[in-house]
């Protein structure tokens, strides 16, 4: 029997609404695709981050004698002033880690310093208002931390006294953070990306660059803390901690994930699972 020209007329319309402006067909888009769990890609995925787990709790006293001499080597190279130690092995047990104690002279207290980093934080505001469309992401950026600065140095202005943190705190609690981080990693890639038809490579490649990622990164980023808290004193530590603190990796880690989830698979192409 033959179609009726509304029939034609309709399958038609359905050919061409899965074409792009360049006559190609559109695919579907993998966040809409239904995927199946297969029981063994299932149990693959939980021995694969156990056994990322286990390697990790196993290289802890190498990861915690890289990060102190790392540290303790930076402090040394910039010539900081203060008390530069490693860490107790007393403070470690279960999951935690041992850090070095990083306890930098702070320059003398100065009552015009939060005037001074008030000024920067109006400028700051009002200049990334001029960027352009193109940059705002970057201006975004710039305004919450200086909401948060602008909230520090209010607080510096009124209560100095009442700030009870410490540079050698938030040092021990950024590198210990950076490790739960490290032990939560392949646990968060089971969910996220180990589930999906990539090759058992990819997942392992994925896994290990973003640990080696964080393991790079963390003895640096509060090296970096350390030296800027002691040029300019306490009043940077709420900053350094809520923008640059552990948002920082975690961001790593998501733009990693999403370079991962780009890597070519055939099995994600063809939608088989």
């Amino acid at each position: 029997m033959a179609k009726s020209p509304h029939a034609k007329s309709r399958a038609a319309v359905r050919r061409l609404s899965v074409r792009g402006h360049l006559g190609g067909t559109i695919a579907q888009h993998r966040a809409i695709w239904r995927q199946t769990l297969p029981t063994q890609r299932v149990l693959q995925s939980v021995v694969l981050a156990g056994a990322f787990s286990a390697l990790l709790l196993w290289s802890r006293p190498w990861l915690e004698a890289a990060w102190t001499d790392t540290l303790l080597w930076w402090m040394h190279a910039l010539a900081l002033p203060g008390r530069f130690l490693p860490g107790d092995p007393s403070q470690g047990g279960g999951l935690d880690l041992v850090v070095p104690l990083i306890v930098p002279e702070l320059p003398l207290s100065d009552p015009w310093s939060p005037m001074r980093h008030g000024a920067v934080v109006l400028l700051l505001w009002w200049c990334s208002g001029w960027f352009s469309d193109a940059a705002k992401p970057l201006a975004f950026f710039i305004r919450l931390g200086a909401l948060v600065h602008g909230a520090s140095v209010l607080f510096f202005m009124f209560w100095p006294a009442s700030f009870t943190h410490t540079v050698s705190s938030h040092v021990a609690s950024g590198l210990r953070q950076a490790w739960y981080l490290m032990l939560a990693t392949p646990w968060i890639h089971l969910l996220t990306y180990y589930l999906f038809p990539f090759a058992a490579w990819q997942r392992v490649a994925l896994t290990l660059t973003t640990l080696a990622f964080l393991a790079l990164l963390t003895p640096l980023q509060y090296a970096v803390h350390a030296a800027l808290a002691q040029m300019s004193g306490l009043i940077l530590l709420p900053l350094l901690n809520l923008v640059f603190g552990v948002m920082l990796p975690v961001v790593g880690v998501v733009a990693l994930y999403g370079w991962g989830m780009g890597w070519r698979n055939r099995g994600m192409e063809a939608r088989h699972v």
